[in-house]
Order: C-alpha cells, then sequence, then structure tokens
C-alpha cells in the first residue's frame, strides 16, 4: 500500500512539473533586462495621460481608460556593444514569434522596422505589444497592459494619435528626462 502512495505521488509530480509553463515571455525579459545599465526601463501609469485634453470620441476614450499602466524598454544602439544589439534584438522577436503573441500589423522603412503584437483572450486584448528596431538608433520594446482592451476600439485610438489627437506629453517628458550617452 505504500509502494501504491509513493508511485502516485511520483506521478503526481511529474504531471507538475510537465504541466510548468517554461515558456521565456516578454514579462520575463522584461523583469530580467530592467537593471541592466545598456537599457533604459520606464514605467508609467495611465494617469500620467493628460485625458482630459484630450479630443476623442466615446469609444476611444473607452479605449484610453481600459490601459492602465505602459512598460517601455530600451536599448540605445552604440556601435561597440553591436554584438549584444543583436542578441537582444533576436531574444526579443523569438519571444515575439510564439504563438502566444498575435500579429496586427508590421511595417518600416530603410532601417526602421516596427512589430505590433496582442495578447488576447477571445475579443478582449490584454497586452499589445510594440517592437521597435532602428539600426542607427537602437530598439524599444512598449508594453501597453490593461484590461478587457477591445482590438476595434484600440485600432481607433491608434488612427486618433495618428491625427495628432492624443496628448503624449507625458511621454515626451520622460523621453527628455533620459540621458544617454
Amino acid at each position: 500500500m505504500r509502494n501504491l502512495g509513493i508511485y502516485i505521488a511520483g506521478v503526481l509530480c511529474m504531471f507538475l512539473i510537465m504541466s510548468c509553463d517554461n515558456e521565456y515571455t516578454l514579462q520575463k525579459y522584461f523583469v530580467d533586462h530592467q537593471n541592466d545599465t545598456d537599457f533604459v526601463s520606464v514605467d508609467v501609469p495611465s494617469s500620467l495621460l493628460n485625458k482630459d485634453g484630450m479630443n476623442l470620441n466615446a469609444e476611444e476614450q473607452e479605449a484610453l481608460n481600459s490601459i492602465h499602466k505602459v512598460n517601455l524598454l530600451i536599448l540605445p544602439f552604440k556601435e561597440e556593444k553591436k554584438d549584444k544589439f543583436e542578441k537582444e534584438r533576436t531574444d526579443i522577436a523569438k519571444i515575439l514569434s510564439t504563438e502566444t503573441y498575435e500579429t496586427l500589423i508590421r511595417f518600416g522603412s530603410n532601417d526602421t522596422k516596427i512589430a505590433v503584437k496582442s495578447i488576447a483572450k477571445d475579443e478582449n486584448v490584454n497586452e499589445i505589444i510594440v517592437f521597435v528596431t532602428d539600426f542607427t538608433k537602437g530598439l524599444g520594446v512598449v508594453r501597453i497592459l490593461g484590461d478587457n482592451m477591445r482590438s476595434e476600439k484600440i485600432v481607433k485610438l491608434v488612427r486618433s494619435a495618428e491625427e495628432g489627437r492624443l496628448d503624449f506629453g507625458a511621454f515626451k517628458d520622460i523621453a527628455d528626462s533620459i540621458t544617454i550617452e
């Protein structure tokens, strides 16, 4: 009887170990690199966005209100650290190529490449990722975190940003305060 108990416990442990998610996620990547001095890491709560000063319709306002936080991770390009830049670019691209992340759009020109991806459950988006690579300036990953963001409303919000109706003053202030050697 004791052997049966040990056997069952062993099988349960095996299933528990096998069920653990060993996938390296973008969130883990951010945590692993937030104290790396080559990177610039910034967390921006949605409260820093000037929501009142924006000319948004109800759907755009709802989309903006569904955003809770924005995480930025930037690796400026430095010729002497070109190998690290290439390694980190490849690592991020590998993470984002898994089926966890759905590609919404890709675009770019010359040396700049931009990919916008999302993590969604049904119609609700919980995370939007913007991955920018510029082989002369550096790379950046932006994680837009929220609850039950709707993809169609986020698209409308992006369009309003293109039209200049969103106030990104908080991000400009943050960017201006970052000194890159």
